[in-house]
C-alpha cells in the first residue's frame, strides 16, 4: 500500500482557477470600505454567485453591535488634488487607495505646509502608495488626506494646492454580511470567514473570498454532509460583531469550529495561527494537513499570523474555537502593489487543498476496530509495505493495528502515531471493505 501524495495538489483542482480568478477580476478594483455602495456591490455579486444558498444580513450604519458600532456609511463622488496650475497631482478615479478612507468633504485652496499634515509617503518605496485605513475603524474620526507615491510628493513646490474632496459620511447605509450555509446530516457547524473590505487590494481579504467560494462549490457537490458549513463575508471586525449580534443564541450554539481566511493569495508560505483554545480539533485536525501535505509552513500562536474576526468568535462570552489560516505577511501588504499583478493563482488553489484536506477529516474519521489476532497477514491482502523502500510506513502499518481497538479513532491513532491521518484512514479503510474490520 503506497502512502498517500502530499503535494502538489491534484492537477483536478486546476478546474477551479478560472472561477476563483473571475471573482477577483470583477471586485478587486471597488472601494471597498466597511459601509459603502461598492462593498454593497461585493455582497450581491457573492450571493448571486454562490446561489440559493447565500442570504445577506445588514445593520444600520451607526449601530451598536456587542460593544462595538457599525461605522459610518461613505460615499465618494470624486477626490484630487490639483497644482497651482489646475494639472491633477493625484486623483481618487486612479486609485481608490489615494484617498484615506472615510476622508470628509473638502474643497479649498491650502498651503503647502497644511497640506502635507495630509498626506502619507514612503520614501523607502518611492514609487508606491500605502493604505490609509484607521479612521475607517475609528468612529469620531473626522479627517481627510491622500496616500501619494514619494517621488511625486518631492516634485511638489508649488505654494499652494487645490483640494477637492467631495463625499458624504453619514448613516445612509447598511453593513453587509454574506452567510452561505450547507446543511449536514448533523446541525453542528464548522463555519469560515473571510473580510469583504480593503479598496484595491487582491491578496488582503478577496483572494480569501474567492477560494472560500470555489471551497463552498466543493462542499456543495458532497450530497452526503456529516456536518454542516457555514460561509461568513463581510468587513473586517464589524461583521464578526454584527454577526454575533444578530445571531440567535442557540445558532451560535452551534458553531463548533472557525477558520478566517487572509491573504493566501501571496507568495509567502502557507501556515495557521492556532485558537485561543490552541488544541482543539480544528486545530489537531490543520495541524496534521500542513505538517503531511505542505512543504514549508507556519504553525503560530493565537493571533502571532495576523489578527482578525478569529477575535469576536473566540472571544469573551462566545468562546468558539477558530483559527486562522493563511499566509505570512508579504512586502505588497497594505500598498497599492498588493494587485491582480502579485496574485499567485497556484497558491490559491494550494490553500484550497489545504482546506479541503482538513474538511475531509471532519468528514470521514471515525473509530475502527479490528476483528482478527495477532499481526495480519498482509502481503495476500495487498497491504504489504516493503521496509526497504519505506521502513517508517513499514513500522507503521504495525503499530496501527495494535490500536485499531475499538477505542480510538484514525485521527487520535494518527496523532499518537504521528502520521499523516489519511495514511491511517486508507488502511482502515481497505480493511473495512476486506472484512478485516468495521
Amino acid at each position: 500500500m503506497a502512502s498517500n501524495f502530499k503535494y502538489p495538489f491534484p492537477p483536478s483542482l486546476h478546474r477551479f482557477e478560472k472561477s476563483l480568478l473571475e471573482t477577483v477580476e470583477a471586485n478587486w478594483k471597488l472601494n471597498r470600505t466597511a459601509v459603502n455602495e461598492d462593498t454593497d456591490k461585493l455582497a450581491a455579486y457573492l450571493k448571486k454567485k454562490i446561489g440559493p444558498g447565500a442570504k445577506i444580513h445588514q445593520l444600520q450604519a451607526g449601530k451598536d453591535c456587542l460593544t462595538w458600532k457599525v461605522p459610518m456609511h461613505w460615499r465618494v463622488r470624486k477626490a484630487y488634488i490639483a497644482n497651482e496650475s489646475g494639472e491633477k497631482i493625484v486623483d481618487f478615479k486612479d486609485n481608490a487607495l489615494h484617498l484615506w478612507s472615510h476622508s470628509i468633504a473638502v474643497d479649498q485652496v491650502v498651503s503647502r505646509e497644511e497640506l502635507e499634515k495630509h498626506i502619507l509617503t514612503n520614501p523607502r518605496r518611492p514609487d508606491e502608495f500605502e493604505y490609509h485605513f484607521r479612521n475607517g475603524y475609528r468612529s469620531a474620526a473626522r479627517d481627510w488626506g491622500f496616500s501619494i507615491p514619494y517621488r511625486i510628493v518631492k516634485t511638489m513646490t508649488d505654494p499652494r494646492y487645490r483640494v477637492c474632496i467631495d463625499t458624504d459620511l453619514d448613516t445612509q447605509g447598511s453593513i453587509k454580511i454574506v452567510d452561505a450555509v450547507l446543511p449536514g446530516r448533523s446541525k453542528d457547524t464548522i463555519f469560515f470567514m473571510a473580510h469583504t473590505c480593503h479598496p484595491w487590494t487582491v491578496n488582503d481579504g478577496l483572494s480569501c473570498i474567492a477560494t472560500l467560494v470555489e471551497l463552498y462549490e466543493m462542499l456543495q457537490e458532497k450530497k452526503d454532509r456529516k456536518y454542516t458549513y457555514r460561509f461568513i463575508f463581510g468587513p473586517e471586525y464589524f461583521a464578526a460583531a454584527a454577526f454575533l449580534n444578530l445571531t440567535p443564541r442557540s445558532e451560535i450554539k452551534r458553531l463548533r469550529y472557525g477558520c478566517f481566511l487572509d491573504m493566501v493569495g501571496s507568495h509567502e508560505p502557507i501556515g495557521m495561527q492556532v485558537s485561543f483554545q490552541g488544541n482543539s480539533a480544528i486545530d489537531r485536525a490543520m495541524k496534521n494537513v500542513l505538517r503531511t501535505h505542505a512543504g514549508t509552513h507556519l504553525i503560530k500562536p493565537y493571533r502571532k499570523l495576523w489578527p482578525n474576526d478569529e477575535t469576536f468568535y473566540n472571544g469573551p462570552g462566545f468562546g468558539v474555537p477558530t483559527i486562522g489560516f493563511g499566509r505570512g505577511m508579504y512586502r505588497e501588504y497594505h500598498f497599492n502593489t498588493d494587485n491582480l499583478e502579485n496574485l499567485d493563482l497556484y497558491h490559491c488553489t494550494e490553500s484550497l487543498w489545504i482546506l479541503s484536506r482538513a474538511v475531509e477529516i471532519f468528514e470521514t474519521d471515525f473509530v475502527p476496530e479490528r476483528n482478527y489476532d495477532g499481526p495480519l497477514y498482509l502481503s495476500p491482502h495487498g497491504l504489504y509495505i516493503d521496509p526497504y523502500l519505506d521502513p517508517r510506513g513499514y513500522d507503521a502499518i504495525e503499530h496501527m493495528q495494535y490500536l485499531m481497538d475499538g477505542k480510538r479513532s484514525c485521527f487520535e491513532i494518527a496523532e499518537q502515531l504521528d502520521l499523516d491521518y489519511f495514511f491511517v484512514y486508507d488502511f482502515t479503510q481497505q480493511l473495512v471493505e476486506k472484512g478485516l474490520a468495521k
